[in-house]
């Protein structure tokens, strides 16, 4: 029997999930479409019963929602490209803790770092 050889070395690009879709994987599109959807269904839903139709309200959310898609998918490639992986999650939680919807967690405080040697006499 031969030896079983396992693979010492595993990139982390392989454990990664693959884009999908304009820079988006397959759970931020899950993820985009769901709150997408829960925006644009009560609206279209709404203007769709004024004028006496409302499942065309509903079409127009179908329709709302891949525009969306393709919109955020387009602003996620400028946002990504060129960073490091995950920067878009904490970009957009940054930017919710400075609104106040999220709370405080993370710490973006620039200081600077010194190692004092003190002298005994």
């Amino acid at each position: 029997m031969a030896a079983r050889r396992d693979i010492d070395f595993l990139p982390d690009r392989l454990n990664e999930e693959p884009v999908v879709f304009l820079a988006m994987t397959n759970s931020e599109i899950k993820f985009a479409a769901l709150a997408c959807f829960a925006f644009w269904l009560p609206f279209t839903t709404f203007a769709g019963a004024l004028v006496g139709q409302a499942l065309l309200g509903v079409a127009l959310s179908l329709a709302g929602v891949f525009a969306s898609l393709w919109l955020i998918g387009k602003r996620l490639r400028v946002l990504k490209r060129g960073r490091s992986r995950q920067f878009h999650v904490m970009a957009i939680r940054a930017g919710l803790q400075d609104w106040g919807l999220l709370p405080q967690t993370l710490i973006r405080e620039s200081r600077t770092w010194d190692i004092h040697r003190w002298r005994t006499p």
